[in-house]
């Protein structure tokens, strides 16, 4: 329900834009005046069912059309999508390779990708991933086929059911095409040719009075970008607090070693072989004492891995899409439509960080008795070897943790509509949607192995040496030696890492069914016109499953631990939408919807909207809804699965009376590292998320002003009920400072690692909330001029506020700021120009995209400590004796200019893309290569060339 506040509020925004209204579309058509010709089209528009003569509801509406498409030289939809400044937050692309995909995304509102719905001709995708997921990937819709697409920037779950709570992005294919295309497409970076993309598409069509046929195949290749060929990326980049420096970092688990908890001479307790070239060292080969030991020096010894990882993922999708109608007879219309698109893609991650039990909590200690262990080992003071509980050594043998995902998504749709009589319509359909992928997972290992492997072991009388002892060798098993040189014959051999490594083979995919009916047209006649109506029932199945490889379900590999998930759900949901027209001038929208769910159970959702034009040329239009977001298979039955976050435990330092109650040492403890493990996983009790919506908004169209369009829109979210996890730093804080949540957190109770976690709980609950709101503005211009058409397009977003609830109650404003492990980056402005030119025989555009600067918390110190005067300080909310340490991450503007000439049938185009080959900005907790690749142009400037062939 409604707060009064946030009427109120509504009420107050309506005053000072003179009345309610929601957005304009970014492509404005004028509505139909009086006097207009009686007989006209009727369509149907995103946001509403019932079929309208003009495009305007009272919805806010964007649409992207083809010729924007080409314009922007893209050749993927996610990509497209991604850009606009109504996106914001962390949805995923292929610029993310560590907790990547492959897949692309988008999250409207910065909600979530979870909370956009994505359609295709006004019906539902399937889900699409790696298995179990809960958002359709944009990357596997073909780009060659697409008319239009349609983005509802408000909550639409009385229209088109769950999920639609941040918008709708709605895909509309060519349904009239003619004759046949061909396009070719090459783009790729002036960094050496890197991240290129290739993309080949023929479409062929056909029409008449009776039917349509459309059919499109494409072919697209992205290669590869690596973190090390970029300046920005090469290192792991480390900002000092106290002196405002960058300090390249690195890994505590390098090629040359690291062996801990030795009392060894001069007092030193760690040893390595050491990075011969200082710190940041990438080359494992380069070593200062390689037939020795020293000292480990964290600002000389870590591991650069960067250089090892992608950047940009490479990747290979094809597919074809096809669509028919065909005209029965007056009253009946058969259609149907049928695509497929297969995807193989690849992450690379730097070769694994063997270190058992620092980086993955398994007990799998170096023995005295191991055979390379007292060869090659380090020793304590007096000369001896000793067990090594905690060792490490990144095992650059193994060329680095491949992943190969291998999808394949097909839908089919079917059915029947027409006209029962002048007044009324009907439509009835079935769909059929599946996605199935398989992937493979390369560059681990199996710990039972390598238990066995550092284990006792011993030189036989034939030179060879056998795990074990020599009254009880082990069969099979081959003795591991860490302590050699990488790239010389005393590395890790190939039968060493055969023995302990393994790939593991998952499947997993989401399958979709809907069956459709629906009767809509003229209900009755009303004084200033006809009440127009839609009503319709729907049957819809989702299922979901992901079954991971065996060894991978029973937590015995440095893979992330994860049990199967299995499970579906069904819904039954009948709705009714009505538009009623009070004055020639003002309309009033109505709509309900009503869903059963056989695992929570049942919603009813609402939608009130209307448009009013006082006088020609303006227009105000306004919603109040309500929406919801049902559970995702994944969110109900998702089997337990391992996270690796970035966290600090306060237990640490100076730890509480909670603390010491939980098991940790009274003086604290030394962290493990900035990344802890935790468990997550599904909740079948969990119950639907909620919202309410309010989008206010004025349209503009001056008639001094012949093609000039301004759009202001205002949108109000207030999610509730939201799934969720507690969030693993909520639980560390709720444990140290509250004594509660302690349950969630395994510590290790002795030897050196005592007091640190092992593992924090943090499965699905609903808990917590969202509010969000801010304005869109849009400006579009478009008029003759001596030689040919300017057209000038602004789009801008504000956040005004993005204020998450925790799971304590504590409140996290999110606008202006970024939080790489909290929902990501939200700019409080986003604005996208385009000026194009186009004459009869070329065009020219240029874009220009502009990110606001945001604020991140990159440290966190004691009060009284020495900060940085460039930096900024608040005290930690929930430790009076903590300074939080603030910063702004840069804006980003990037120029794109795009040349077009045509010759007949013929189209070529020239593109460059980021222009000045702007980097994106520095970010201190930027995960991935020290940005974010999910908000900021990371490829760097590139050039395409483009042919198109109509025929």
């Amino acid at each position: 329900m409604y707060t009064n506040s946030k009427v109120a509020k509504a009420i107050r925004l309506a005053m000072i834009m003179g009345a309610a209204s929601a957005t304009a579309m970014t492509a404005n058509v004028s509505a139909q005046e009086a006097g207009a010709e009686e007989e006209v089209e009727r369509i149907q528009v995103t946001g509403s069912r019932i079929m309208r003569t003009d495009m305007e509801g009272a919805n806010p509406v964007q649409v992207i059309s083809r010729e924007d498409i080409k314009i922007s030289g893209i050749t993927n939809v996610g990509d497209l999508l991604q850009e606009i400044p109504s996106v914001s937050g962390a949805a995923t692309n292929t610029a993310v390779n560590n907790g990547g995909t492959g897949a692309i995304n988008i999250s409207l509102r910065g909600l979530g990708s979870q909370y956009t719905l994505v359609l295709l001709n006004g019906r539902r995708m399937p889900a699409s991933g790696s298995g179990a997921d809960d958002a359709v990937d944009l990357s596997s819709i073909p780009t060659a086929v697409i008319k239009r697409i349609e983005i509802l920037k408000d909550g639409a779950s009385a229209i088109y059911g769950s999920d639609a709570i941040a918008g709708v992005v709605n895909i509309v294919t060519h349904d009239d095409f003619e004759g046949a295309e061909f396009n070719a497409t090459v783009d790729q970076s002036t960094h050496g040719a890197d991240g290129y993309t290739r993309t080949l598409d023929f479409t062929v069509g056909t029409s008449s009075d009776k039917g349509s046929a459309t059919v499109s195949a494409y072919y697209t290749e992205q290669g590869e970008q690596w973190s090390g060929d970029r300046e920005w990326s090469m290192f792991e980049l480390d900002l000092d607090s106290e002196t405002g420096e960058l300090n390249k970092g690195g890994s505590s688990a390098p090629p040359w070693g690291r062996y801990n908890g030795i009392d060894g001479a001069n007092g030193c307790g760690s040893f390595t072989h050491g990075a011969g070239s200082g710190p940041g060292q990438s080359d494992p080969t380069d070593f200062t004492n390689p037939t020795g030991y020293e000292c480990w020096d964290w600002d000389v010894d870590t591991y650069n891995y960067a250089p090892a990882n992608y950047h940009l993922t490479p990747s290979e999708r094809y597919g074809i899409f096809a669509q028919a109608d065909y005209e029965l007879n007056d009253n009946v219309r058969f259609f149907t439509e049928i695509s497929y698109t297969h995807r193989a893609s690849d992450t690379l991650l730097a070769p694994l960080p063997l270190a058992p039990l620092a980086f993955f909590g398994q007990n799998a200690p170096y023995s005295a008795d191991n055979y390379y262990n007292q060869q090659f080992g380090p020793k304590d003071a007096n000369g001896n070897t000793v067990e090594i509980a905690d060792w490490r050594r990144r095992v650059v043998e193994t060329g680095g943790r491949k992943t190969q995902f291998r999808l394949n998504n097909s839908r089919a749709v079917m059915g029947f509509d027409g006209e029962i009589n002048d007044a009324l319509s009907y439509e009835v359909y079935y769909l059929y949607g599946i996605n199935e992928a398989s992937l493979l997972r390369q560059g681990g290992v199996n710990f039972e192995k390598v238990v066995q492997a550092v284990g006792p072991s011993f030189m036989d009388d034939n030179g060879n040496v056998v795990c074990g002892t020599p009254d009880a060798p082990i069969a099979g098993c081959v003795s591991l030696n860490t302590f050699g040189i990488p790239g010389t014959e005393t590395e890790i051999t190939k039968e060493m890492l055969d023995f302990i490594s393994f790939e593991a083979h998952d499947v997993g995919g989401n399958e979709q069914q809907l069956i459709s009916a629906s009767i809509f047209g003229d209900a009755f006649e009303m004084p200033a016109g006809t009440a127009g109506f839609a009503f319709g029932l729907e049957h819809r199945t989702e299922k979901g499953w992901d079954y991971p490889d065996a060894l991978i379900a029973l937590g015995i590999t440095s893979g992330s631990s994860r049990t199967a998930t299995e499970g579906e759900y069904t819904v039954d949901e009948a709705y009714l939408e009505m538009t009623f027209p009070i004055f020639e001038s003002f309309d009033i929208d109505a709509a309900i919807r009503y869903s059963d769910y056989d695992t929570f159970g049942d919603t009813t959702n609402h939608k009130l909207g209307f448009k009013f034009r006082p006088l020609e040329g303006l227009m105000f239009r306004g919603t109040m809804s309500t929406a919801f977001r049902a559970p995702s298979t994944s969110d109900l039955f998702a089997g337990n699965s391992d996270n690796s976050p970035e966290v600090a435990d306060p237990c640490a330092e100076n730890p509480t009376q909670f603390c010491l109650a939980d098991g940790v040492p009274a003086g604290g403890f030394e962290p493990i590292g900035d990344q802890l493990s935790s468990t997550r996983g599904g909740n079948q009790d969990l119950q639907p998320e909620e919202s309410d919506t309010i989008t206010l908004g004025v349209v503009y169209n001056p008639s001094f002003a012949e093609g000039l369009s301004l759009t202001l829109d205002y949108w109000d979210i207030e999610l509730t009920n939201a799934i969720s996890t507690v969030g693993e730093q909520i639980i560390l804080n709720n444990c140290a400072f509250r004594g509660v949540d302690c349950d969630k957190i395994t510590r290790f109770t002795s030897g050196p690692l005592a007091g640190n976690s092992i593992d924090i709980d943090d499965r699905n609950v609903n808990v917590g909330g969202v509010d969000s709101s801010g304005f869109d503005f849009n400006i579009r211009y478009t008029t003759d001029i001596s030689f040919g058409q300017l057209k000038i397009n602004l789009d801008t977003t504000y956040y005004d506020e993005y204020a998450k609830t925790l799971a304590d109650g504590t409140i996290q404003y999110h606008e202006g700021r970024y939080f790489e492990n909290a929902d990501g980056n939200f700019p409080t402005w986003k604005t996208n120009l385009d000026v194009g030119l186009v004459t009869d025989d070329w065009s020219a555009n240029w874009s220009m995209r502009y990110i606001d600067s945001v604020e991140e918390q990159f440290d966190r110190v004691d009060v009284g400590d020495t900060v940085f005067e460039g930096f900024r300080t608040q005290v930690d909310p929930t430790d009076a004796t903590k300074l939080l340490v603030l910063r702004d991450v840069d804006s980003q503007i990037i120029h794109d200019i795009r040349f077009t000439y045509y010759m007949d049938e013929l189209s070529v185009s020239f593109g460059v893309d980021n222009v000045f080959d702007e980097e994106p900005p520095y970010a201190a907790t930027g995960f991935n290569d020290n940005t974010d690749p999910r908000t900021y142009n990371t490829v760097g400037r590139h050039i395409s060339l483009a042919l198109g062939l109509k025929f």
